[in-house]
């Protein structure tokens, strides 16, 4: 039974050894040998899009759009009434 015990505590010291931490100095197991970072989600996701490469697509000029085409609803006009309060409807 002592040998079994010994045997018990050995094996838990040997597990717990990996997990302490040590007092001095740096972890020779760990490596920090990246040169460089990695991109984020925006800039990886803008490298991975289609590049300009015909002059059609080069020389393309924006979308320019009316504005008179866009309607807006009622609640978005400007008035020059003085403010009232808001009434919740029932």
């Amino acid at each position: 039974m002592k040998s079994f015990s010994a045997l018990i505590s050995a094996l838990l010291l040997s597990q717990v050894a990996a997990f302490a931490p040590q007092l001095f100095g740096a972890r020779p197991e760990l490596s920090l040998s990246a040169k460089y970072v990695n991109d984020k989600a925006a800039r990886w996701a803008a490298a991975k899009r289609p590049k300009k490469s015909r002059p059609s697509d080069i020389n393309r000029k924006p979308v320019v759009y009316e504005l008179t085409s866009i309607t807006k609803p009622s609640e978005y006009t400007i008035s020059d009434a003085p403010p009232s309060p808001a009434v919740k409807a029932d």
